[in-house]
């Protein structure tokens, strides 16, 4: 995989694709408290949507 990671601000922002090009996808997690996060992103397989999500990450 080679990918790339952003901050801006409260929230990461990272990009990948797969050595042979055919896998793709982006992720955000943004900060919402000191023990909260939200995490989306997608991934694909060339033209075809593999995945996407939405998660809140919650410190116990």
């Amino acid at each position: 995989m080679i990918g790339k990671f952003m901050i801006i601000g409260d929230t990461v922002l990272s990009s990948y694709i797969s050595e042979n090009g055919i896998y793709s996808g982006t992720e955000s997690l943004f900060k919402i408290d000191e023990s909260t996060y939200l995490n989306r992103g997608f991934a694909f397989n060339g033209e075809n949507k593999l995945s996407s999500w939405e998660v809140k990450l919650e410190r116990l």
